[in-house]
């Protein structure tokens, strides 16, 4: 639709309210009509759904105390983190009562135990459950002999003794009419022992499969019920069913303080009179912007467009602002971009920095880190900011973000400009990102799933591998998350880096749709030729010649094949992807 033109009324998505054409939150309940903020609830789901999902978010943020929050852009990060801690403690508790049985299962039903073990190991191979090369397969071979010899003996002896026991127990001595005693146990107390065991078997089996259905059950509900776009809580302990609080609340108090510490930076990280400070530990500092899809480095050299003119002195902040002033004119075009998303482009001054070379030279930038004993902080004011980008600091950049987040905040291009110059020569750097969406294991949660069916087949999946997981579900009960060690005069950059967003550890290897590869393209187009048309205006208006920057802007030089032929690494295109996993 034209702008100016006339717009048709808006239903709420949330309660069906019909609300003016051009209004952004419904009249009724709040709820906002341009973009819905799914990708808490989504992540909250990961949470609860992926136990390597809840335990990397926990080591990440919850461990150590000095480790920098980075920014996550439309994502409650306290809200993902409880849910973190209280699936991991759901399942601990899950696991424990479930090893419990199987170590009694194993001395009193040996002869159920050993079949279930190798059904269960083959079972879990044809399902993929382990992931091996050839010769894992045969180290596994191997293993599953000597475990399966281990338990033979084992077991047998445990029933021996079981029936021994049982046995001396009914074993009861009489006199004969010669007054001989007769300690010979009748054949019902031979086989006192054997009824014994069975039952103990029986009672055991059934509370395995209770214990197993439970959780399945709850798991289900909780997600795919509770999760729904219409009820679902980002804090989980203000609800109104007793069930929900306690198990969205389990292990919460363990964790108490690392929560508050994310909690406290997320607040600060609403303040728009601060810049963002991003202290990371890997190769790049882009933390939370997703995967790279196109970048401009230039290396210009400042001449004069007149001779017998002295071009004015080029302020890199001063070029900052007015590349800004450019990109905010973008938002009155509101058909520029799909369902009117150039309205809420943001920009985010950041500062990024490496945190092996903060540690060692912190005392330079006091500002952003105190002392060893202390985390980064997650903010500066934006002069602290703006002084770096004339510093001589070479290891502390500071960069304007630009974001457009679009697809119910699914889908985020970011944009980020860095200049420097000695008034001889202007460098430019500007990087485009893409924040993939959320992997559709996650979003599914939203797909209809059968309340009854569903979670009893995942039951008979779990309880078939189940001897097969014991080795994990040790790990599980027994594992303790603790905080890097370091020697006394030793400093580990690790305790201080961010490694990436929670939003980044759950995207998806790609887009999921045409329209999205084609939006991502969108935008990378928009603000590339924003930020040439605003650099050479600013270079002009000084003075200065700007026929050879130009000349970059050729679409002949300027080639934006996202389609995965010339971008290096790029998740954007039908024929590109990008790894999300870690080495």
């Amino acid at each position: 639709m034209a702008a100016g033109g006339t717009e048709r009324n808006q239903h709420c998505w949330r309660c069906k309210e019909v609300n003016p054409g051009g209004d952004k939150y419904c009249q009724a309940c709040g709820a906002s009509l341009v973009q819905r903020d799914n990708t808490t609830r989504y992540l909250c789901a990961a949470a609860q759904l992926s136990e390597g999902y809840a335990n990397s978010a926990i080591r990440e943020f919850l461990v150590e105390p000095l480790r920098a929050i980075p920014p996550a852009p439309g994502v409650d990060t306290t809200a993902v983190l409880r849910e973190a801690v209280a699936s991991r403690a759901r399942r601990r508790i899950r696991d424990g009562v479930l090893l419990g049985l199987l170590a009694v299962l194993l001395f009193a039903g040996p002869i159920v135990f050993l079949p279930w073990l190798v059904f269960a190991l083959l079972l879990a191979l044809v399902l993929g459950r382990f992931a091996m090369s050839r010769r894992g397969a045969a180290i596994l071979g191997i293993v599953l002999l000597l475990v399966v010899a281990l338990i033979a003996v084992v077991g047998s002896v445990g029933f021996a003794a079981l029936s021994i026991f049982s046995s001396l127990g009914s074993r009861s001595g009489s006199y004969d009419s010669g007054g001989t005693y007769d300690s010979t146990p009748t054949t019902s107390d031979a086989g006192g022992g054997f009824s014994v065991s069975l039952l103990l078997t029986v009672i055991v089996l059934l509370s395995i499969v209770a214990v197993v259905a439970v959780d399945q059950f709850a798991v289900q509900y909780l997600v795919y019920n509770r999760f729904s776009r219409t009820d679902f809580l980002a804090d989980g302990r203000t609800s109104q069913h007793e069930w929900e609080r306690r198990l969205r609340s389990l292990g919460l108090p363990t964790f108490h303080l690392p929560l508050q510490r994310v909690a406290a930076t997320e607040h600060a990280d609403q303040r728009a009179d601060a810049a963002d400070v991003v202290v990371h530990r890997g190769f790049s500092p882009f933390i939370g912007a997703g995967v790279p899809v196109h970048d401009q480095l230039i290396a210009l050299p400042l001449e004069p467009s007149d001779e017998d003119e002295e071009p004015q002195p080029i302020s890199v902040t001063g070029l900052h602002d007015h590349v800004t002033k450019a990109i905010n004119r973008l938002r009155t075009t509101s058909t520029l971009g799909p369902g009117r998303r150039l309205e809420d482009l943001v920009r985010r001054e950041q500062v990024l920095i490496p945190a092996d070379r903060l540690v060692i030279d912190h005392r330079i930038v006091p500002e952003i880190l105190a002392d060893l004993d202390h985390a980064p902080v997650s903010r500066v004011s934006v002069d602290e900011a703006r002084a770096l980008a004339d510093a001589a600091v070479e290891w502390a950049r500071y960069y304007s973000c630009y974001r457009v987040e679009a697809w119910d905040r699914d889908l985020t291009t970011s944009c980020y400009v860095h200049a420097g110059t000695d008034q001889k020569m202007l460098f430019l750097e500007w990087r485009f990102f893409a924040l993939l969406p959320i992997m559709p294991v996650f979003r599914a949660i939203d797909q209809y799933r059968d309340p009854l069916l569903a979670p009893l087949k995942s039951t008979a999946v779990e309880l078939m591998v189940l001897p097969a997981t014991i080795v994990r579900r040790v790990a599980s009960v027994f594992r303790r998350f603790t905080p890097l060690k370091q020697g006394v005069n030793e400093v580990m950059p690790a305790k201080y880096g961010a490694d990436r967003s929670l939003r980044e550890a759950a995207q998806a290897d790609r887009v999921q749709s045409y329209f999205q590869d084609v939006d991502v393209e969108r935008y990378v187009r928009i603000l590339d030729s924003t930020l040439f048309r605003a650099v050479g205006e600013y270079l002009q208006d000084r003075g200065y010649s700007v026929v050879e920057f130009m000349k970059l802007a050729d679409p002949q030089v300027n080639n934006y094949d996202l389609s995965g032929s010339t971008l290096i690494d790029s998740a954007v295109g039908t024929r590109s992807s990008v790894n999300n996993k870690k080495g």
